[in-house]
């Protein structure tokens, strides 16, 4: 029997007021740009709409797969609590994830659903509701209200909470796709910038070297042609002088070369300090007879002007001699005859001061600005110009820069100029950065850690012999500090001085090197030290805060192969996060969560010991050949391999119980398995910090039809590296063996991943991998589709 509504007023103002409210709410999210104060105008009005007691917006972090945001009360302002977690495939917020709009109406169902995940402030709710917040086929987040009371879900407020989610979704899109336009626009400006600044310096470069190393090179030629038009002629009496010719002229196409590559060096940061305690006076003297040639060209005077009891000073003694001789090598171009050339130095606190003086042309005050700019000379009006590359003045200021210092000209026309530098006595940067390294070398913990690394090396790279040097707190030598696979003895003796042999090579120039051969390359030509099994090795710099302090060495491959390039880019973006480990340990002192650094870089070393981590040496170079065929950028193809290497790492959180069963899995032990990439990220996360990698890792179980996991990703919205890495492993795992069956020929493989294209796996990936692998296969497929149901088994795997 139906009953007769008692307010029938009422009941038709609630439709009138919801749709007003609703309206208010489009027009706030429609011009909204602040996500804070969005999200509190969205929860009161959630709250209103719905009549809920709790409300829960948690957005989801694309580089961790987790879920974050903020709680809120009715009738309290602001927002109540915080969470950040991430969800199991099974429980309530996971099914949420997997786009599932979801009712919860007793707290047992609460409890059993993973409710209790979400702390909720004064206890969880009696009643539950929960949709996922997204945008085309772009999951943003999930939005959750909790009511104090059982309530039913009536049509009306089901439609309500959809509609939130919709404007919920618009506005953090719009907001999210703002703020990415914003950064993309200021990256593409700067680099616009860049790109012409590098162009004009290289059109520069070009023009003016090529002009430089024409004027030697015609006068080498000039005079080698007449020697030899001369030779065995007894009359011919001119040999020595042009002999003497050719060789200044060899010497100034070195010093062209030599001053375009130590500023390239120094303005890339690849320059590393030599610090010594350098009198002054004694470092005039030893630069005086290298300028006395330009000096008595005009009868100059080179006077050295000294404060008395001036003290030494911490410099590099090869660049602090570089500028110097530049700088009197400048005066004197442009002094006049016979005047003097002037050093003076003075300490000013615990700085010193240092001038070199001329009595010349002057410069004009509009072109002071641009004397250190690279090849440019100073020209006065009816001068005659004056010979170099307009690269001297550049360096010193590099130089100058490199030790902490700065560096100013002073002017008058027609008197002289003046070049003052300002420089610290002290070298205290990398001292102090050594030095706060010191607790690796003498903590146990921190020794661990160290420890630890080198094995994760030795096992990612399949290494015998792998070790960690480090710089000493001078930056004069390098020691071992950590290492696997060499003898004690061996590490306690070894002491590697700054640019010396391989390792003192890498730490100076801070270049990655990969030796084919160390007996055949000319850049060493040493024989093969008796503890190594193979004559290649591969050494990288070891950074933190962009400065180099030391190197990884990594020898004995244990194939006996060869490293290649492939090799070289996986242990630069190995060595790349030990560096970033170091230096979050470091920074955060007492304070820094030592244990789970210990326990991320442990389960590497670990996953791939139980062979949780298969990644063959062919999957790994068909990782980085795919990726450069797909025309991924160089840093992705570099962190690629690592990522081959271990993106299942996540396993260990399956057990091997289940992973060597050969019985068929329940509902429930399919939704552990689906858990391992959001697992795999979070075990990474004290020492993987880079987003592509955390993305890639998350997504590889992704399908190209929408329909993997852990996020339902859907084509393009799948990272390339993904796509690339799901066909890998889909391959490697049918091709290898499982407790439950024998490998797959590699044809039948090969035929299931072409079947699957377009639905789990990218078409344009798919066809790529075909090509490189060269395969031929049945054409109908006919044994790969025989087989499965086991196929889809590995394909979760």
């Amino acid at each position: 029997m139906t009953q007769p509504d008692r307010n029938p007023e009422a009941k038709g103002r609630t439709p009138l007021r919801l749709v007003a409210s609703l309206g208010s709410l489009s027009f706030a999210v429609q011009s909204a740009f602040d996500t804070n104060g969005l999200v509190t105008s969205l929860a009161e009005s959630v709250l209103d709409l719905s009549r809920a007691d709790q409300f829960v917006l948690l957005l989801l972090d694309y580089e961790t797969g987790e879920l974050e945001g903020d709680h809120f009360e009715r009738g309290v302002a602001g927002a109540t609590g915080h969470t950040r977690l991430v969800p199991t495939p099974a429980s309530f917020l996971g099914r949420i994830v997997r786009r599932e709009t979801l009712v919860v109406e007793d707290p047992t169902g609460i409890r059993l659903a993973g409710g209790d995940d979400l702390s909720w402030r004064g206890g969880s709710p009696e009643t539950m509701i929960g949709v996922p917040v997204v945008i085309g086929t772009s999951l943003l987040g999930v939005a959750v209200v909790g009511y104090r009371r059982k309530v039913t879900v009536n049509d009306r407020r089901r439609r309500v909470l959809l509609f939130l989610a919709d404007q919920i979704g618009l506005a953090v899109d719009r907001i999210r796709t703002h703020t990415d336009l914003e950064a993309k626009r200021r990256k593409l400006e700067e680099a616009g910038v860049a790109l012409r600044r590098m162009d004009e310096a290289k059109s520069d470069l070009i023009s003016i070297v090529s002009h430089e190393l024409r004027t030697p090179l015609t006068a080498i030629k000039a005079y080698t042609e007449t020697l030899l038009d001369n030779l065995g002629r007894p009359t011919f009496t001119m040999q020595e002088k042009f002999l003497g010719i050719v060789n200044e002229e060899c010497d100034r196409l070195s010093r062209i070369v030599n001053d375009v590559l130590d500023l390239s060096r120094m303005e890339s940061g690849r320059r590393r300090l030599k610090v010594e305690p350098l009198a002054l006076a004694r470092l005039i003297e030893e630069v005086t007879p290298t300028v006395a040639p330009e000096l008595a060209h005009k009868r100059l005077h080179l006077v050295a002007a000294l404060e008395r009891d001036i003290p030494t000073i911490e410099a590099d003694p090869d660049l602090m001699k570089q500028v110097l001789v530049n700088l009197i090598a400048n005066a004197a171009k442009f002094s006049r005859p016979s005047t003097d050339v002037v050093v003076r130095a003075g300490q000013n606190g615990e700085r010193m001061n240092i001038a070199v003086e001329d009595h010349g042309m002057g410069i004009a005050p509009d072109k002071l600005s641009r004397v250190f700019e690279r090849f440019y000379r100073v020209e006065e009006g009816g001068a005659e110009r004056v010979a170099g590359t307009g690269l001297g003045l550049a360096i010193v200021k590099s130089v100058v820069e490199l030790h902490g210092g700065t560096i100013r000209v002073e002017s008058v026309v027609g008197q002289g100029s003046r070049f003052v530098m300002d420089l610290p006595l002290r070298q205290h940067g990398f001292r102090d950065l050594m030095r706060s390294l010191g607790p690796f070398f003498e903590r146990p913990e921190l020794q661990a850690l160290l420890k630890s690394c080198v094995e994760m090396v030795a096992e990612v790279m399949e290494a015998r012999i792998v070790s960690l040097m480090f710089c000493n707190e001078a930056g004069t030598e390098l020691l071992i500090q950590a290492s696997h696979g060499l003898d004690a003895d061996m590490v306690a003796r070894t002491r590697v001085k700054m640019g010396d042999s391989i390792a003192g090579w890498v730490a100076q120039t801070s270049e990655n090197l990969c030796v084919t051969d160390i007996e055949s390359d000319r850049r060493f030509r040493k024989m093969n030290h008796p503890q190594y099994e193979t004559k290649s090795l591969l050494c990288v710099p070891l950074k933190i805060g962009g400065e180099t302090v030391g190197v990884v060495n990594v020898n004995n491959k244990t194939t006996g192969v060869p490293f290649d390039v492939d090799d070289l880019n996986l242990l630069v973006a190995i060595g790349r996060r030990i560096g970033q480990a170091v230096e979050r340990v470091r920074a955060a002192g007492e304070s820094g969560d030592i244990p789970a650094m210990l326990t991320a870089v442990r389960a590497i070393v670990r996953a791939r010991r139980s062979h949780l981590l298969p990644s063959s040496r062919r999957a790994f170079k068909l990782a980085a050949d795919l990726g450069r065929r797909l025309n991924l950028e160089p840093e992705d193809v570099e962190i690629l391999g690592y990522i081959a290497k271990i993106h299942d790492i996540g396993m260990l959180s399956v057990g091997d119980d289940l992973l060597l069963s050969d019985r068929r899995w329940t509902e429930v032990e399919h939704r552990r398995i689906e858990g391992h990439p959001q697992a795999g990220v979070q075990l990474l996360k004290p020492i993987e910090i880079a987003s592509r990698v955390n993305a890639v890792i998350l997504s590889h179980h992704e399908h190209f039809d929408g329909r993997g996991y852990p996020r339902g990703l859907k084509g393009e919205e799948i990272p390339m590296s993904a796509r690339i890495i799901a066909v890998l492993d889909a391959y490697e795992s049918m091709t290898a063996g499982r407790p439950y069956r024998e490998p797959f020929a590699e044809g039948e493989a090969v035929a299931e991943i072409r079947r699957c294209a377009g639905g789990q796996f990218d078409p344009r990936v798919v066809e790529e991998f075909v090509r490189l692998l060269g395969a031929e296969v049945e054409p109908d497929g006919a044994p790969a589709r025989a087989r499965e149901s086991e196929l889809n088994r590995d394909a979760v795997r």
